[in-house]
């Protein structure tokens, strides 16, 4: 009897576990986009400040609701805090003290510069980046944040629980989710917040902003 019990019970596990997270893992699982080692730089002498998203992405990049193939992305952010706006320029990126050739391309949308490593860096690589006068030093900042990128997930999807039911179809999420990192333009502070978004495939879209000091929902 109780091994009949114990195959009974065996049997309904993954059962139960599959639909009391199906809906949560159904999310998690169409993540286009996740940053989850956040980078900050800054350059004394020059006032030229910068950043690094380090993470994984679809490729190719498209927000159409559809997940695809991830790719690894180190993606290099920085404001030269000058009248520069040529296209490209050639700087000198240090990884652990290992020198590498960048070339970083100019954004006009905010006219920063540009660039993306092609891999991941990992937490507490030692880096800077020159560029003539220029000499930028990074420092990884995630190990300050009380709360990471799989909790911010989770706190999105919690909190978004209710409307996201309307991009399942079947049983099945229709759409796909971004989790990034933002700077609030009117925080003074230079406090720094995770943005989660949702895309369904029939072009509908959910946003939430949250606090990387204590979860608190921001926007949403």
């Amino acid at each position: 009897m109780k091994k009949y019990f114990a195959f009974i019970f065996a049997l309904l596990c993954p059962v139960l576990m599959l639909v009391g997270c199906k809906k949560y893992n159904s999310v998690t699982d169409n993540v286009s986009e996740i940053t989850t080692i956040y980078y900050r730089g800054f350059d004394e002498a020059s006032q030229a400040v910068g950043s690094i998203s380090v993470g994984r992405r679809e490729t190719p990049y498209k927000i159409d609701g559809k997940h695809n193939k991830m790719t690894d992305f180190s993606l290099i952010d920085v404001n030269f805090n000058n009248d520069m706006n040529v296209d490209e320029i050639q700087a000198s990126i240090f990884i652990n003290g290992v020198e590498e050739s960048l070339t970083m391309y100019f954004n006009p949308m905010n006219h920063h510069y540009m660039a993306d490593l092609g891999y991941s860096l990992s937490n507490g690589d030692q880096i800077s980046l020159q560029y003539q006068g220029f000499n930028i030093a990074f420092a990884d900042i995630t190990s300050t944040f009380a709360v990471d990128s799989s909790q911010a997930i989770s706190i999105a999807v919690g909190h978004l629980e209710n409307d996201l039911k309307s991009f399942y179809q079947n049983n099945q999420f229709k759409g796909e989710c971004y989790l990034k990192i933002l700077t609030m333009q009117d925080d003074e502070s230079g406090n720094l917040f995770w943005y989660f978004s949702a895309v369904s495939q029939d072009g509908d879209k959910l946003d939430i902003v949250i606090s990387t000091a204590d979860g608190s929902v921001i926007i949403g």
